[in-house]
């Protein structure tokens, strides 16, 4: 791969522009992301540019993949942190928490329907 590709790909964007077409949820305050609806989930491209909290809560299943960055959970308690390329999955139910570091993008799937369509935009 030559250098100016090499930059080319490091300074893309993690999700296509085209992404920006589905639906859209605010998870959180400062965290939209675009979110896919189908029979028995739903699946969502999440991308901070900033260091995000978020509280502690709990639903269906969830399991989610890291593509850039840090994501701490406190899951039922316990303190994990995952980087890139890790994946993790929050069982029904279970409480849980996160910290997600400036520049973290990851998917989360999660099971049942996360949002209703009027939360969707």
């Amino acid at each position: 791969m030559s250098y100016k590709l090499f930059l080319e790909v490091r300074t893309m964007r993690v999700f296509p522009e085209w992404f920006e077409k589905f639906k859209q949820v605010t998870l959180w305050p400062g965290m939209d992301m675009p979110v896919i609806s189908g029979q028995g989930g739903q699946i969502g491209f999440g991308y901070v540019p900033q260091e995000t909290e978020v509280p502690e809560h709990a639903h269906q299943g969830q399991w989610g993949v890291v593509l850039e960055g840090v994501v701490e959970f406190w899951i039922d308690g316990q303190h994990q942190t995952f980087k890139k390329g890790d994946y993790y999955h929050i069982p029904a139910g279970v409480p849980h928490k996160a910290k997600l570091h400036a520049g973290t993008a990851f998917i989360d799937v999660w099971e049942g329907q996360r949002f209703s369509e009027d939360r969707m935009k």
